[in-house]
């Protein structure tokens, strides 16, 4: 049983890290870019991960209501005026 776990150790140490840039000298070293691009990055992951939701929610939510209620939905209005046009019978 000894000698498994000192294998499994001895296995583990040999492992090298390939890419420095990635995961740096330890476990991971997140690397943010300047300015705009790098906001995210320079949260904690999880603090990041929501704020990038949220402020896509925000978008979203923004283009929709912009759409729906400045454009005035156009393709439902192009139906409207086809079945005002001709009506069924």
């Amino acid at each position: 049983l000894l000698e498994d776990l000192k294998l499994e150790r001895m296995s583990s140490e040999r492992l090298i890290n390939y890419n420095k840039r990635l995961y740096g000298p330890g476990p991971v070293a997140r690397l943010p870019a300047s300015g705009i691009r790098g906001y995210y990055a320079r949260m904690s992951p999880i603090r990041g991960f929501s704020m990038a939701a949220t402020h896509g929610l925000i978008l979203g939510f923004g283009a929709a209501f912009y759409y729906k209620f400045f454009m005035g939905d156009v393709d439902t209005k192009r139906i409207e005026d086809y079945y005002r046009e001709n009506p069924p019978r």
